[in-house]
């Protein structure tokens, strides 16, 4: 979920320079810092470019493979990337102390084939939350991310949809206006097989998001291509992948148009 890391690579605007003791150490680092930062760019800016940015992330590791903060930073855009077996052990280190890791954690998991891991840490997530807001621990403003974020996840993932349809339902009564919340209930009725109920979210998640989203776009497209909707389909899938190029799952869904080697469709 590529909205999940709009927090974390907010994180990446320094690398501190501590620790260098010479002046090549610390030409090494800045140049790490640079790749980092170079990387962080293909991947906030439309069109992402996720294997230039992958590239990058890869030769700022190879510089400074021990430097704990540059691996923390790296993660969650390897993770925004798609690299998500290269992101599991960066990630790992870090899961039990903040939820934000965990989830990302989880994501890749799920990306990976490791179910029922994946799973545990989100079913732990929605619990934990459940038990913070009910104490009082955390407002109604954290725990309506951590249910959005969770109940997502697990949609995406195609796992435990009842219980994911209920986190974002909740996550949706305290944001009833927030695009990417109302996106992850259309999606999970998607998953659920309710197409007509979740074009009617994902349409309302469009109209409220500022400028084009790939995964809204992809989400709306794969739906419309379920109602047979394909011209709409079509043409919200074209845009998705011009948005983010190389996508798995919107390259797999035009192709299941059979449109990916003719010119766009033409409205009447």
């Amino acid at each position: 979920m590529r909205r999940l890391l709009a927090a974390a690579t907010g994180l990446i605007v320094a690398l501190a320079l501590s620790g260098c003791d010479s002046p090549d150490a610390m030409r090494t680092q800045f140049v790490a810092l640079r790749y980092l930062q170079s990387a962080e760019g293909h991947l906030a800016s439309l069109p992402r470019d996720a294997q230039q940015a992958r590239n990058e992330l890869d030769r700022a590791l190879a510089l400074q493979p021990d430097d704990i903060g540059l691996r923390d930073r790296a993660a969650p855009l390897y993770v925004m990337a798609r690299a998500y077996e290269t992101a599991i052990p960066l990630l790992e280190t870090r899961a039990s102390e903040d939820r934000l890791t965990a989830a990302l954690l989880a994501q890749c998991l799920l990306a990976t084939g490791e179910t029922e891991r994946g799973t545990e840490i989100l079913r732990s997530m929605l619990e934990q939350a459940g038990r913070k807001h009910k104490a009082g621990e955390i407002g109604p403003g954290d725990f309506a991310i951590a249910m959005n974020t969770a109940g997502y996840l697990l949609a995406d993932g195609g796992q435990e949809l009842d219980r994911a349809h209920q986190a974002i339902k909740a996550a949706v009564s305290f944001a009833p206006t927030q695009p990417a919340f109302i996106d992850s209930l259309g999606w999970v009725l998607y998953r659920k097989g309710k197409y007509q109920d979740a074009a009617f979210y994902l349409e309302r998640a469009m109209r409220l998001s500022q400028g084009d989203d790939p995964e809204m776009l992809y989400h709306l497209g794969a739906t419309y291509a379920r109602l047979g909707r394909l011209r709409d389909a079509d043409r919200l899938l074209r845009r998705a992948r011009d948005a983010d190029p190389g996508t798995e799952s919107v390259e797999l869904e035009l192709k299941r148009l059979g449109r990916t080697l003719v010119p766009p469709l033409v409205q009447a």
